[in-house]
């Protein structure tokens, strides 16, 4: 019996240590994000809210986690399995040690893959792991410490990347949201009086209707076309209202700046009539002034003359 208690208390001796170094439980990463993709938001071939990056460029991942335990962790390895079958690794030359409550951010990156290998008709889920070991110094012993994932990432073709780009300018312009989630209504946005800017209006909102239809259904190369084209005659269309808007408010302006000076030149000549006729009578005053005083002098000077001396009778 007491043989029997030693070997247990020599087995548990191993096994304590041992059940120190099992995996702890699965952790959740701070928070990670995807750096500068190609484009980010609503696309609506996949009818969802997305993460894209063109294909054969690098895609950019940073993580953040904090370390929560009571005791240091080793961190080996950032990976990335996506599921075209890739598992992408960014193994640390030395194991980046972490003690409690200290935060650290990773990154890592790689080349998105062309859409032969990944398709862009789905889009893609991918799971993120912090690997652990239980030393900074070999031999390690290494498990997964912590992970996340998504299901939103898309590998993009330049196609399908030009058609979003041109969605985005668009949509603001034709497009309006309907009452269902992800539904999308397409309209004309101007009426003008200018019938060549109205023809160019009409004419890119149809190439942009039937490019979006097109694009819905993921023909990306043939959508890209209407989509462009639709772009062109907009900008043919800002470009004669701006032509010939001008030239009308030119020529409105000019209406009015001349029956401004026409009036002007009326209101001139009523006014210099009107200064000649107050000299005029200003001068005839001054005449009828001159005769009157005139006459008073004559007067005073008659009453006021010395009378000549009377003549002795002969």
């Amino acid at each position: 019996m007491e043989k029997k208690i030693v070997a247990i208390l020599c087995i548990l001796a191993v096994a304590l240590p041992m059940v120190a170094l099992i995996a702890p439980a699965k952790a959740d990463l701070d928070d990670f994000a995807w750096v500068e993709p190609a484009y980010k938001g609503h696309d609506s071939y996949y009818n969802r809210d997305i993460t894209g990056y063109l294909e054969n460029s690098n895609w950019n991942l940073t993580l953040s986690w904090t370390n929560y335990y009571s005791y240091p962790v080793n961190i080996s390895t950032v990976r990335v399995l996506f599921d075209w079958g890739k598992n992408y690794t960014h193994r640390f030359a030395t194991p980046v040690q972490l003690k409690h409550d200290e935060y650290k951010t990773f990154t890592v990156y790689n080349m998105t893959p062309s859409v032969e290998v990944a398709s862009e008709m789905w889009t893609h889920y991918y799971d993120i792991y912090l690997d652990q070991v239980n030393a900074t110094t070999g031999p390690f012993r290494e498990w997964q410490l912590t992970s996340d994932y998504g299901s939103n990432f898309a590998v993009l073709s330049a196609d399908h990347l030009a058609c979003l780009n041109l969605w985005m300018k668009y949509t603001p312009i034709f497009g309006s949201s309907g009452a269902a989630p992800g539904m999308m209504y397409y309209g004309m946005p101007f009426y003008t009086n200018i019938t060549k800017v109205q023809i160019y209006f009409s004419q890119a909102y149809m190439e942009f209707y039937q490019g979006m239809s097109i694009f819905e259904a993921g023909v990306f190369g043939s959508a890209k076309t209407h989509l462009q084209s639709a772009d062109t005659l907009f900008n043919q269309a800002i470009t004669t209202w701006d032509t010939s808007g001008t030239a009308i408010e030119d020529a409105r302006l000019a209406g009015i700046n001349a029956q401004t000076a026409y009036y002007n030149a009326l209101a001139d000549a009523s006014k210099k009539q009107a200064d000649a006729a107050t000299i005029n009578s200003i001068g005839w005053l001054f005449f009828g002034l001159g005769w009157t005083l005139l006459g008073l002098g004559l007067i005073i000077y008659a009453t006021r003359r010395p009378k000549p001396p009377a003549q002795p009778p002969q």
